[in-house]
């Protein structure tokens, strides 16, 4: 039986999905500290892991009903939204070997 999806678990679904993706940004920026002879593994690794990461975002945000969609779940909806952006965007900038657009250890503020 599928679980009622109630403004507090959808808010607790965002939560999960914003940390899931902090944890690929951080792994973003260790990417471009890394050595260079093991940057192609992490980076496919990495890529994979966001892919996914961003797919069960995605998924958790079109589940959310709308007598779910409190002002609250609304706006934290954008937030992880915005976020997932800046991640694809990153990610994006992975396949194109743009090192230097992965992020810098204070760009987490988001």
């Amino acid at each position: 039986m599928a679980q009622k999806i109630t403004s507090g678990l959808a808010l607790r679904q965002l939560q999960q999905a914003q940390q899931a993706m902090k944890k690929v940004r951080k792994g973003l920026v260790q990417i471009r500290e890394a050595d260079p002879a093991d940057r192609p593994q992490l980076a496919e690794t990495l890529l994979k892991a966001g892919w996914e990461t961003l797919n069960r975002t995605y998924r958790d945000l079109a589940a959310i009903p709308l007598d779910a969609a409190t002002e609250e779940v609304m706006l934290r909806q954008i937030a992880v939204q915005r976020y997932a952006t800046a991640l694809l965007v990153r990610l994006r900038r992975l396949v194109r070997n743009d090192l230097e657009g992965l992020g810098g250890p204070d760009d987490d503020e988001e």
